[in-house]
């Protein structure tokens, strides 16, 4: 199994006190500025200690913002849990220790994770585990039984970060219990998959509903690193319309009994094709850097998905329905015939039953009644001359 890390970074002491005194030396020089103009000192005195004073500011800010940020680290691999502060130690547990895990926060305060609260592991503002392992050996210097007491840890993690769901994701599978929080989430609603939709689900709201709220957005993560997997997993779930809509393209038989899913005459599809184009449109070849951008895009996937168990879920409830009765008959006539010749064994027998399936499909083309992809087209004349060639080369 590979080892899974999720990272929850926080400003450190360098930073809040770079913070701090810039901001005092910030206000000294405005109080400078003020008292001596007051106290009629020349003006080139004044500016040179006012310009002193801000240029102090600016480095002490700089300091702070240069330097590194803490982290805590959380890993877990087949049978061992590590987590710890980055810049001072880790500690690692087996799995097998793990005796109850729950999810607790946010935090009041990021902890100094030394000391007494060395076991504390949190950062202010996001969410953390609460984990208790069994000790499998009293402390050092130490024979007695009580000694052999849990061990209760507080390790930060970022909410919606896809590292930290998949740590969570592994712990639950070995913890054996699991502990109320205060503060309980909201349970997860179930996921809809990209080819399938509840059967209550109504496709008309999906155009005025908020831009997937049952994920977390880019714009909202806690870290880079965090922006980065959930770009990532927005490319994915891109990745997944694209190839749920490419089998209606490149199987006759899907463009035959639902047409509606591929013609950009019907509503559905002509608001997914818009949608796609926009995703199109916003998705880089890595991760842009911009998390405006990369936020923009993570949107636009959810909208194009929404679009999508719309489209898909109109085309397959009303089929060859919104056509009139004689081109419903041509089509279903159409796929009779497909299908005979996917399960004749003879080339000769398959090119004639492709080919009249192909000319029904290019007759209603032309005559603006079906609207297939160039794709499935392409697919319908290649089927046809891949059984004419079969039969040649048996001749």
């Amino acid at each position: 199994m590979v080892p899974v890390t999720c990272r929850t970074e926080y400003l450190t002491g360098r930073h809040h006190i770079s913070a701090g005194a810039a901001w005092i030396v910030m206000m000294v020089a405005m109080i400078a500025l003020v008292g001596l103009n007051i106290a009629g000192v020349d003006g080139l005195l004044i500016s040179a200690v006012v310009a002193g004073l801000l240029a102090l500011s600016l480095f002490a800010a700089a300091y702070g913002r240069l330097g590194e940020r803490g982290a805590v680290l959380l890993t877990v691999d087949d049978d061992t849990v590590y987590f710890g502060n980055e810049d001072r130690t880790l500690v690692s547990y087996p799995l097998s220790a793990l005796r109850s895990f729950a999810i607790g926060g946010p935090a009041d305060d990021t902890s100094p994770m030394t000391g007494r609260r060395a076991q504390h592991l949190t950062v202010f503002g996001q969410k953390y585990l609460k984990l208790t392992f069994a000790r499998e050996q009293p402390r050092a210097g130490t024979g007695a039984d009580e000694d052999l007491d849990p061990d209760f840890w507080r390790v930060a993690i970022i909410e919606g970060d896809p590292a930290a769901s998949a740590v969570i994701d592994r712990l639950l599978v070995h913890a054996p219990q699991r502990v109320s929080t205060e503060k309980k989430a909201a349970p997860p609603k179930e996921k809809a998959s990209v080819a399938t939709v509840p059967p209550d689900h109504d496709p008309s709201n999906d155009e005025h509903s908020p831009v997937d709220l049952r994920r977390p957005r880019i714009a909202d993560a806690g870290s880079d690193e965090a922006a980065e997997r959930l770009w990532e997993e927005a490319t994915r779930r891109h990745d997944e319309v694209l190839s749920a809509y490419g089998s209606y393209e490149l199987d006759p038989a899907l463009l035959l009994k639902y047409p509606a899913v591929t013609d950009v005459t019907v509503d559905q599809t002509q608001t997914f094709h818009l949608a796609l184009d926009e995703a199109t449109a916003l998705r880089t070849d890595s991760y842009p850097g911009n998390r405006g951008r990369a936020d923009a895009y993570q949107q636009s996937v959810a909208a194009l998905r929404r679009a999508w168990i719309a489209c898909e879920k109109h085309g397959r409830r009303i089929g060859a329905g919104y056509l009139e009765p004689a081109d419903q008959n041509a089509l279903d006539t159409a796929l009779k015939l497909y299908n005979h010749a996917e399960a004749s064994s003879t080339p000769a027998e398959q090119a004639t039953y492709y080919g009249r399936v192909r000319d029904i499909v290019t007759t209603m083309t032309d005559r603006g009644v079906l609207h297939p992809p160039e794709a499935a087209v392409a697919e319908l004349s290649a089927v046809t001359r891949r059984a004419l060639e079969a039969g040649k080369s048996n001749a």
